[in-house]
């Protein structure tokens, strides 16, 4: 069957390939990459030996890789879906001892990037391999119009890409784009709307990757009803989520990262913002905490999930499980905040060593030289 006969279908094939020279080409004497997760985040595929992969029915707007433990994606990893999609990846092996950080609500914009620009260059003080962003990246896209929300996210975008390390961007509340519309004045039929500017710039609002011995999911935790947001993982993350999972030695420790809570104790911190209730559907529950955070831990059951990464509170918290679900709840502080503004400002450095990652280090913005 031809290409475009196979485009008509929904089919999007390709090939992932070892880009040893890191040139974006695949040359003669490179190899394809067998055994790699390829999605269109609905279906969830494996290339083969010859390193193809085929999805017979994308439904998704982009197609992306899983990035294995020991690769790095040259020329992105993922893109718009279309009939052929390759992709290629650069040898970026790690040792068995490492580190990473988490930043939360940089809330970018220009009068605050200062603010993220000294966080990233604390991180890199630390030599960290890679960046975890937990969401409300940008300030504001959630009640302002178009040109505001792409000039804010252009910034983020530009900032990132000038880190010597890998930053993966989490999907929050505040980068969901003109949903407050009395505010935005966006019409809901704006191609943009929604969570549809942050996938334009940044990519699948839920992913996955390895590194080292590591898996990290990144999750979409934003739930919208109309104008409002509220803490939801919705059925179809799930659903791939489990896809996905499936698809992984069951020793494999396990990160998640998202935005708004799976769980927190920040009801003493902050007080009557976390204590905020919201009725969806029939449904009442907490605003700021993901409601349906159970269903997640029931597919990640009997799984070594050691850490859930989160943000939206502002304040840091580390929170250890008595039950079921992660080992481990660790909120980041956000990162916009100056001096003496409470809760304080700073971010999570965390080392590796093989499967395991320690209680991570917290470091306080406004008390750390930076060179």
């Amino acid at each position: 069957m031809s290409l475009a006969a196979l485009a008509l279908l929904g089919c999007v094939s390709g090939v992932v390939f070892d880009d040893a020279n890191a040139n974006g080409r695949r040359d003669g004497s490179e190899h394809a990459l067998a055994k790699v997760v390829v999605s269109d985040g609905s279906a969830v595929v494996v290339t083969d030996a010859e390193g193809r992969y085929r999805i017979a029915d994308a439904t998704g707007g982009l197609v992306f890789v899983v990035l294995p433990g020991d690769r790095r994606p040259v020329g992105g990893w993922y893109a718009p879906r279309r009939d052929l999609v390759d992709f290629a990846l650069a040898p970026s092996p790690v040792g068995e001892r490492w580190s990473f950080a988490h930043l939360s609500d940089t809330h970018v914009q220009p009068e605050n990037v200062e603010r993220t620009r000294r966080a990233l260059a604390l991180a890199k003080s630390r030599n960290v391999d890679l960046a975890l962003v937990s969401g409300d990246l940008v300030k504001d896209s959630l009640r302002v119009g178009e040109a505001r929300a792409r000039s804010l996210f252009t910034l983020y975008s530009a900032e990132m890409a000038n880190t010597p390390f890998p930053v993966h961007s989490v999907m929050g509340n505040h980068d969901v784009f003109g949903i407050e519309r009395d505010k935005s004045e966006v019409a809901q039929t704006n191609p943009s709307y929604g969570k549809a500017l942050f996938e334009e710039f940044l990519g699948p609002r839920f992913s996955a990757f390895n590194r080292g011995r590591l898996h990290f999911i990144v999750l979409d935790t934003i739930g919208v009803a109309d104008t409002r947001y509220y803490g939801f993982l919705d059925p179809a993350q799930l659903d791939w989520i489990a896809r996905e999972i499936a698809l992984l030695p069951v020793d494999t420790p396990i990160v998640t990262i998202g935005h708004i809570p799976l769980r927190n104790g920040g009801v003493s911190i902050l007080g009557e913002f976390a204590g905020e209730r919201f009725n969806v559907a029939g449904m009442d529950g907490f605003r700021h905490v993901v409601r349906n955070a159970p269903a997640l831990e029931r597919i990640l059951a009997g799984r070594p999930w050691t850490l859930a990464l989160q943000g939206h509170f502002h304040a840091a918290e580390r929170l250890s499980n008595w039950d079921q679900g992660a080992a481990r709840y660790h909120t980041a502080p956000a990162v916009d905040h100056p001096a003496p503004t409470e809760p304080r400002s700073g971010l999570f450095v965390y080392s590796v060593h093989g499967a395991e990652i320690d209680d991570g280090e917290l470091l306080w913005l406004d008390d750390e030289a930076v060179h």
